[in-house]
């Protein structure tokens, strides 16, 4: 009979411990160059819903004026959230007016011209917002509207002498938004034309990388 094959212990006793270090240094050095990739696809895509989230709120605001002749007239702050209570039957300028209800689905208020009640007088929807748009109910600051990055701090300016552009005729200064260090942010003459932008409606967000040294915004206009 033929002899089996004889298979010696060093062939059988699979990896070396200088072959098992070099394969963890390999992984290492992969997931170095993939996670920072991973990162930047998922900023970038949040990013661009924010976009989409701001240009669908501009067009609302559009839509209302062509409905009532005129922009709607938000929070002081020009603030998204400005103004707003955390509860859902508290008042939310922004939210009401677009909406034409309050965020628990009943009449916004009408006690005063600014109220949202009385600006939108045919509680028309020009916006359904989604959940996601809200901050859930179980945050701290609940129940209030958020970009793609669960940022709260958004500013909304829209073309108050119907010129044509949002610039310094319109508001003194633009109003400032809170980074995620904590920091006020507030655009540059750098950041927008020098001229005004040439838009009805303008929204901006700090960026989710936005630092008081290195400040950075999000910004869309129609």
């Amino acid at each position: 009979m033929r002899a089996r094959p004889t298979v010696s212990r060093s062939s059988a006793a699979g990896f070396t411990l200088l072959e098992l270090l070099a394969v963890l240094a390999i992984i290492g050095i992969l997931a170095g160059l993939i996670f920072p990739s991973l990162s930047a696809a998922r900023q970038a895509a949040g990013r661009a819903k924010t976009k989409v989230q701001f240009s669908q709120w501009a067009a609302a605001i559009e839509s209302f004026r062509s409905e009532y002749g005129c922009y709607p007239s938000f929070d002081a702050t020009n603030l998204v959230n400005g103004g707003a209570t955390t509860v859902p039957s508290g008042e939310h300028l922004f939210h009401d007016v677009l909406a034409g209800r309050k965020r628990d689905g009943s009449a916004p208020d009408a006690a005063t011209t600014v109220a949202a009640g009385s600006q939108n007088r045919k509680r028309t929807a020009f916006h359904a917002f989604a959940d996601s748009e809200l901050t859930p109910a179980a945050s701290a600051a609940s129940n209030l509207i958020r970009d793609a990055f669960d940022n709260l701090s958004i500013a909304v300016l829209v073309d108050r002498n119907l010129d044509g552009r949002i610039d310094g005729s319109d508001y003194a200064s633009f109003p400032s938004v809170v980074a995620p260090d904590g920091s006020s942010l507030r655009p540059m003459p750098a950041d927008l034309p020098a001229t005004g932008v040439r838009a009805g409606v303008l929204f901006y967000a700090p960026d989710p990388n936005a630092t008081a040294a290195s400040p950075a915004f999000i910004f869309s206009w129609k």
